[in-house]
């Protein structure tokens, strides 16, 4: 029986170390894609930082050279041109319909208003009932 308890005693001794191991390789991997993690955060942050700072760096040249672009910009600085021309466009349709939409609706709210009664010294005026429409009794 002791060699039972000897081996039985190494076989648990193994057992926790490779717990251990097993525990502290989880930690370790935890801890790994934890800061993976982070840092495509991080990177993904710098990356909007630099695309903020591009587009700040063509909206400055394209108001600075505008009318005279140089190379390859004046494509680029054309395109702007025609896009903010359309864009132009559609906010003046827009206006427009806004326009037409309030215009009708004041039409509409209009028509519907009660009209004005009669002063209170007026009498109401009989409204004349045409002769096909007269019962035997009118008469």
């Amino acid at each position: 029986m002791p060699d039972f308890k000897r081996f039985a005693g190494k076989l648990a001794g193994k057992a926790a170390g490779k717990a251990r191991t097993f525990a502290s390789f989880a930690a370790s991997k935890t801890k790994s894609v934890s800061r993976i993690a982070k840092l495509n955060v991080d990177i993904a942050t710098e990356r909007d930082s630099i695309k903020r700072v591009y587009r700040e760096i063509g909206k400055l040249y394209y108001e600075t050279h505008r009318d005279d672009p140089e190379g390859f910009f004046v494509q680029l600085c054309q395109e702007i041109d025609v896009s903010m021309e359309a864009i132009a466009r559609m906010e003046s349709e827009i206006v427009h319909l806004k326009t037409q939409e309030e215009e009708a609706e004041a039409g509409i709210v209009e028509e519907f208003k009660p009209k004005s009664a009669a002063p209170a010294d007026e009498e109401p005026q009989a409204v004349p009932v045409p002769e096909e429409d007269r019962s035997p009794s009118e008469e």
